[in-house]
């Protein structure tokens, strides 16, 4: 077996220590999140091939069987991206093997073309009904509440974080991943934030009234050392200057709150959908709310519009007909 060959058909835990290494090396990839699922993903699809060649036939009948058990569209098409991602590499890898004979040389083009027709592979079609829910402002109400009942340092720190997230529609990820010099106030109760989403994408959000009130609670509190934002607070109430939160924490702390203010399960992308559906309602334009939201196709956007028949129903009523009575009656 020639060394490209060995490339596209390495053994399962060789496959993984490459899929990790590239996902290390890839500087279009940024996100650990991504990285993180790709390689679940991968991982998944590894064990399913079992050793068989990657080909466009073999993907898409992968796809094919996830819907099949019941992933939604968005989920099949997350794993098509990931695994497009590999067949790229692969070809890379093989662009970049030595070839010194005829044999290896067409083994190579072989590889490179199969990669290329995997990477080709579409997204399926199909819309799943949208999870998660919206949350209510009473709602909103009662997490602060549970927040400001404690006086601890987590308490300040809390309801700063669940404002930003309903006023800014950050992701969970983004949330902790904060510095303070993405945050700059620029007037009583206001403030620039820079977020940096996926992709290190770059989008600016404005932090207001209430939202500004708490955030600056926490700033007093915190100090202005550079940093995390949002540093974490052991069990005993001491603040870990320095450390950051993490995604988990931040998961565990909204589920703490949640319990404490007694409203329905909710998740952190909850605050996401409650941000684009709150701004969408107050009838702020669909292209306003993909750059507050850091989306890149509007498309994405609209998924999140939850207005029904009743808004449709009245933007037609604002388009003026004049009704001029018929003669004949």
């Amino acid at each position: 077996m020639t060394t490209v060959t060995a490339a596209l058909l390495p053994t399962a835990d060789t496959t993984l220590q490459r899929i990790a290494a590239a996902l290390e090396g890839d500087p279009r990839l940024r996100s650990h999140n991504t990285k993180r699922g790709y390689l679940h993903d991968l991982a998944a699809f590894e064990t399913w091939r079992a050793g068989r060649p990657i080909a466009k036939l073999l993907v898409e009948a992968y796809a094919a069987e996830l819907q099949q058990v019941g992933k939604s569209p968005n989920t099949v098409n997350r794993i098509l991206a990931a695994i497009r991602w590999w067949a790229r590499r692969l070809s890379d890898i093989a662009h970049d093997t030595p070839a010194d004979d005829p044999e290896a040389r067409a083994r190579r083009a072989e590889i490179v073309a199969q990669a290329e027709r995997v990477a080709a592979v579409k997204d399926v079609r199909g819309e799943r009904a949208p999870k998660g829910r919206h949350i209510a402002s009473g709602e909103l109400v009662a997490l602060l509440r549970a927040c400001s009942d404690d006086h601890s340092p987590a308490g300040t720190r809390d309801a700063a974080i669940i404002a930003l997230a309903w006023s800014t529609g950050a992701r969970r990820s983004e949330l902790a991943g904060l510095t303070c010099a993405n945050y700059e106030p620029t007037a009583a109760a206001e403030g620039d934030l820079r977020i940096h989403g996926k992709g290190d994408k770059a989008r600016m959000a404005y932090v207001c009234n209430g939202a500004a009130n708490y955030l600056a609670d926490w700033l007093a509190l915190r100090g202005g050392a550079a940093g995390p934002l949002f540093y974490a607070i052991n069990k005993g109430g001491v603040i870990q200057v320095g450390h950051g939160v993490s995604d988990e924490a931040l998961a565990q702390m909204l589920q703490k709150r949640r319990a404490q203010a007694g409203v329905k399960p909710l998740s952190w992308h909850d605050f996401r959908r409650s941000f684009a559906g709150n701004l969408l309602d107050n009838g702020n334009d669909l292209a306003t709310v993909q750059k507050l939201m850091g989306h890149a196709s509007p498309t994405t956007t609209a998924g999140y519009d939850r207005r029904g028949e009743e808004v449709k129903r009245r933007a037609s009523r604002s388009l003026h007909v004049s009704y001029i009575k018929s003669r004949l009656q």
